[in-house]
């Protein structure tokens, strides 16, 4: 049914990118077994249920709902008389007579050439089809069926990457769904006659690869979440990490600073410098294109609103659940904050008095 060498071709121009995804996969694993669990949601447990109805409903119809085929359910080959097939169908149902729809279809099965139609486009092809007089035809009647169920499948697909966690499986379940697309439809347009004369059912092959390839999808996406995303307490704290950083670095640079102006020559210069830096800062102030520009962007920002908004956040984060207000954590924040504001000002002071001096 599929050409080797394509599936080889295919297979070998993946292998690099399915290597190093896997790689960084189990990288990312081991930086992150100590990461805090993330809390599930309601459309959490959704996505789960939706997945996993998904993949084992596509597994049930892959296993035990295959597409109606004659030869495959009686075990007879292709080339069997239809009056044979007759009699065997007959043993194997215990009917005596047929129906209207199994008299048609063993009236049509008559040709050679409707029994290949029929192991290559199916049942309802051959039945249902009557404006069909050549196999592009019987190919376009087919495809809405099949289109339909990529829409299904591409649905769920949207539905379930709208989480963070999962966002990444969006472009990949793509690359997946479209690939398969056209790898079936090149599969039904290039099928060769000749190979299906040893017993191959071309459209209940590509069927159950379909379906099968559907819940290998929905079990990937529902197994294998985005390693890097951050929740709120991880996020708190590298934002602790961070201010720290910045506190630590100011009081080296008030360290150095002092140090510098206990010496008279050193202090003399750190003068010079300041003054000559507050004659440039000056002239800048003073320019009339600078301070039309600056005027021009303060007049774009709502500074309070920025500045209350700020107040909200750093309220909200000291109120998380996941850190309580009496955490090492949120302490941590609320004396960084306040530590942030003591060192502006004694910094606002100093500069006063180094421009006095």
């Amino acid at each position: 049914m599929f050409d080797p060498d394509i599936i080889r071709l295919l297979f070998f121009i993946s292998l690099p990118f399915l290597i190093d995804k896997g790689r960084e996969f189990m990288r990312q694993r081991e930086l992150n077994l100590q990461k805090p669990k993330r809390n599930k949601t309601k459309f959490d447990y959704f996505t789960i249920i939706l997945l996993l109805s998904n993949s084992l409903l596509q597994t049930y119809f892959a296993i035990f709902l295959k597409p109606p085929n004659i030869y495959r359910d009686n075990g007879v080959p292709l080339k069997m008389s239809t009056s044979i097939l007759r009699t065997i169908f007959m043993e194997n149902n215990n009917k005596t007579t047929f129906n209207d729809k199994e008299q048609t279809l063993l009236k049509k099965l008559e040709s050679y050439e409707n029994r290949l139609i029929y192991v290559t486009y199916g049942e309802e092809a051959l039945l249902e089809c009557s404006y069909c007089y050549n196999l592009t035809d019987y190919l376009m009647f087919i495809i809405p069926n099949i289109a339909w169920s990529y829409v299904i499948m591409t649905s769920i697909l949207g539905v379930t990457t709208m989480l963070k966690r999962k966002s990444h499986w969006r472009t990949y379940g793509v690359i997946w769904l479209v690939g398969s697309g056209f790898l079936e439809l090149y599969t039904f347009s290039t099928v060769d006659f000749s190979n299906l004369d040893s017993g191959e059912f071309l459209y209940c092959t590509i069927e159950f690869y379909r379906r099968l390839s559907f819940s290998i999808l929905s079990l990937a996406i529902l197994l294998f979440d985005k390693i890097d995303e951050r929740n709120n307490f991880e996020i708190i704290t590298d934002m602790k990490r961070t201010l720290e950083t910045i506190i630590n670095r100011s009081k080296a640079l008030n360290l150095q600073r002092t140090s510098i102006l206990r010496d008279s020559n050193l202090r003399r210069l750190f003068v010079e410098y300041y003054k000559r830096v507050e004659m440039d800062d000056n002239i800048i102030s003073l320019d009339s294109e600078y301070k039309e520009a600056k005027n021009k962007a303060l007049s774009k920002l709502n500074v309070e609103n920025l500045l209350k908004e700020a107040e909200l956040y750093v309220d909200d984060i000291t109120k998380l659940k996941e850190l309580g207000s009496d955490t090492d954590l949120a302490v941590g924040i609320q004396s960084t904050s306040t530590s942030n504001s003591i060192l502006s000002s004694s910094s606002s002071s100093s500069s006063s008095k180094t421009k006095e001096s």
